[in-house]
């Protein structure tokens, strides 16, 4: 029994060593000041270029100015890419992270409440406190990118006034909500983090290192899922690209590269940072399955229209899926080496 007992022990030891040696709140705070601020920035940044391209555009649309908007679509829809796996915190307030961007919208509610606001011609509704309070479907992202990306787009913008206002007001809506999002984590969740206990939104320090985790794990778990797999079908033939993320402005690829370098980062870029929660043997793991996902999205483009063109963008697909599941596979083995526990996982049903 003794010899036993000592023999548990030692395969329980890694764990605890690894729990007990990992101080939270560094790991933490070196997170939050290396990849969530400066991500949020960026986002807030980018996403206040909307409403002066928005206005040029309005004051006289041509294709020049039209581009203009597309591009400054494009610089905050990167910077939402980089920083959207926190889920947690500030993003969720006021219903921001379903209001920004309501995705996926598997029955197209928010096109057919596009298409009734547009109908309406009501002024009233594009006031910005009665916006605000518009259904998520038509007030972020998906609802901007239908107005400038559908195939009469500038004739639309050139002939009906309103489709303009309803433009400037999703990009004004944007623009307030990532400025937001980002001065409540510098001003008010930094300190949250720093200072996590049982009084306030996280029990412990602990619980704070797992939410970053689950942005890094859970985050995989939904790009394979919801931004790959829902698209493939059995055969390049069965594929439905309507349902990829961003496919109007043909760059669901793009977003999925941003989507992994930030998984990347979140990873191992701050000092202390998340990877250090793991056991030390298993870390080259990760870095590995990182490598080789990166190498296979390095081959695809950044439109899934195009890949899924050809058999051979559509196998890239099925590589960079089969990449992600591999991803996640190894951070929920090294996971368990840890005393650390993410809970329930919606996106797995388990």
């Amino acid at each position: 029994m003794q010899q036993l007992t000592r023999t548990i022990a030692l395969i329980l030891m890694p764990v605890m060593v690894c729990a007990q040696s990992t101080e939270w709140t560094p790991v933490n705070l070196a997170i939050t000041d290396s990849h969530v601020l400066p991500g949020y920035a960026r986002f807030s940044e980018a996403t206040s270029a909307l409403v002066p391209a928005a206005n040029t555009l309005c004051s006289q649309a041509t294709d020049t100015s039209l581009q203009q908007m597309k591009d400054a679509f494009h610089a905050s829809m990167d910077a939402w890419q980089g920083i959207q796996h926190i889920q947690f915190g500030p993003i969720t307030y006021f219903n921001w992270n379903y209001r920004l961007q309501f995705w996926p919208d598997d029955n197209g509610t928010g096109g057919r409440q596009l298409t009734a606001l547009l109908a309406g011609q009501d002024e009233t509704q594009l006031a910005p406190e009665v916006f605000a309070g518009q259904s998520v479907g038509v007030q972020g992202y998906p609802a901007l990118e239908r107005l400038l990306f559908d195939a009469d787009s500038l004739q639309q913008l050139q002939d009906e006034p309103f489709y303009c206002r309803v433009v400037q007001t999703v990009a004004a809506n944007l623009a307030e909500m990532s400025a937001g999002v980002e001065s409540r984590w510098r001003e008010e969740f930094r300190t949250t983090v720093a200072n996590a206990d049982e009084r306030g939104f996280f029990e412990s320090a602990e619980d704070a290192t797992i939410d970053f985790l689950k942005a890094l794990v859970e985050g995989t778990r939904r790009v394979q899922q919801q931004k790959i797999e829902s698209v493939l079908g059995e055969d390049r033939a069965g594929s439905r690209v309507r349902l990829a993320e961003s496919w109007r402005s043909d760059r669901s690829i793009r977003n999925i590269k941003l989507n992994v370098a930030a998984f990347h980062a979140i990873f191992e870029d701050s000092v202390p940072s998340l990877s250090e929660v793991f056991v030390p043997d298993d870390v080259p793991g990760i870095l590995a399955a990182f490598e080789n996902l990166e190498g296979t999205l390095a081959t695809l483009p950044d439109s899934m229209n195009v890949a899924l063109e050809t058999d051979q963008g559509f196998q890239g697909l099925q590589s960079a899926r089969d990449d992600l599941d591999a991803l996640f596979e190894t951070l929920e083995a090294a996971l368990k080496n840890t005393d650390l526990y993410l809970g329930f996982n919606s996106l797995d049903g388990d």
